[in-house]
């Protein structure tokens, strides 16, 4: 009986014991709070310190400034030049989304945004040379973006670039980048009319040159035949239509006509190939002459192309919807945010070195 209590008093010790040491790892919230204000200097402190910081570094961080625009369709009769000229080239006439897409296209290769970045003066860098660094920067700060058809009612262009200039970023747009896809876009706009308008020119000059070219070998054909009977009536002493007058005269029988006919009718063949103006090959003083019945429409449709004048110089191939506008604003870096972000994390990491110190002196006083 005697061990059995022993045994039971034993139990009842190592649990008080237990309960003891439990209580004592238990967190007492009070007592936490009542310990952290003991050290509100430390937290202060830490808190000033990291928030002023932040505000320095908001302060001394270089401010970023973005500048955009937009670019729309363009109304109708703003391609009405351009319009005008492509059916009297003969070819489709382009509508304001394709020219859109054409300036698009412009505006997004990388031939303009080279064009820009020199004409600009940002790719000279240190000791005039070009930097591919600061190329990669400028891609980076320069965005354009298409609208979303499955969202936007039209299609559009979002353009915009951020800049540590704040009255430059809107001067880029506006003096630099839109222009020149302005000047590609028209350029390649005048480049497909002039390549069109040279085929349609080549091809009616073939075909001048070849009706002309018949005409001549005609001439010179009955020439050489009508010379040939004219000597082998000469041999014969013809000089007078010999035999029946009815009698059907083809080439073999060209010289029955005789010397006086066949001499005729060479001062005709002559005549007729000097009365005519040949495109093909020209003669001094043959402008008054007449021109071939068959070359007449095709040299009116030439000359037509010939005074055909490609200037696109006024086109407007798209809608700028406003000039960019110089920021009033910049866009980075937030500073109201990064000093609040300053104060949060400062006065996280105060409570966490009052934390660290109120562990240290519990551990110092349990030893």
């Amino acid at each position: 009986m005697r061990g059995n209590a022993m045994d039971t008093q034993h139990s009842i010790n190592q649990y008080s014991h237990t309960v003891i040491n439990a209580q004592d790892d238990e967190i007492d919230l009070f007592e936490l709070v009542e310990k952290l204000w003991k050290r509100r200097l430390t937290i202060v402190v830490i808190t000033a310190t990291v928030s002023l910081v932040a505000i320095a570094v908001a302060l001394l961080l270089p401010s970023t400034w973005q500048a955009e625009t937009r670019v729309d369709a363009a109304h109708p009769a703003q391609l009405a030049d351009l319009h005008d000229l492509q059916q009297q080239v003969g070819i489709d006439t382009a509508s304001p989304d394709e020219a859109l897409v054409l300036y698009g296209r412009h505006l997004n290769s990388q031939a303009t945004w080279r064009t820009v970045f020199q004409e600009s003066g940002l790719a000279i860098g240190e000791s005039n040379r070009v930097l591919a660094t600061d190329f990669e920067d400028f891609k980076q700060a320069l965005s354009i973006t298409v609208s979303n058809l499955e969202k936007d009612a039209r299609t559009f262009i979002n353009v915009s670039f951020d800049s540590q200039d704040q009255p430059f970023s809107a001067r880029l747009l506006n003096d630099y980048l839109l222009p020149s896809a302005r000047a590609k876009t028209i350029a390649a706009l005048t480049a497909e009319l002039e390549a069109v308008l040279t085929y349609k020119k080549n091809r009616l000059l073939r075909q001048i040159t070849g009706i002309e070219r018949q005409f001549s070998d005609n001439l010179a054909l009955k020439t050489l035949e009508l010379t040939n009977a004219l000597e082998t009536a000469k041999a014969g002493n013809l000089t007078s239509l010999s035999g029946n007058r009815f009698t059907t005269i083809n080439t073999p029988s060209l010289f029955m006509l005789g010397t006086d006919v066949l001499t005729k009718q060479l001062e005709q063949q002559t005549d007729k190939h000097d009365n005519y103006r040949l495109i093909s090959t020209p003669k001094t003083n043959d402008a008054g002459k007449p021109l071939l019945a068959g070359v007449l429409p095709l040299y009116l449709q030439l000359q037509q192309l010939d005074n055909l004048t490609i200037n696109l110089s006024q086109l407007q191939p798209v809608t700028i919807d406003e000039p960019a506008f110089v920021p009033a604003t910049p866009i980075k870096p937030k500073k109201p945010l990064i000093a609040a972000l300053g104060v949060v994390l400062g006065g996280m990491l105060g409570v966490f070195v009052a934390l660290i110190q109120i562990a240290l002196a519990n551990r110092e006083r349990r030893m």
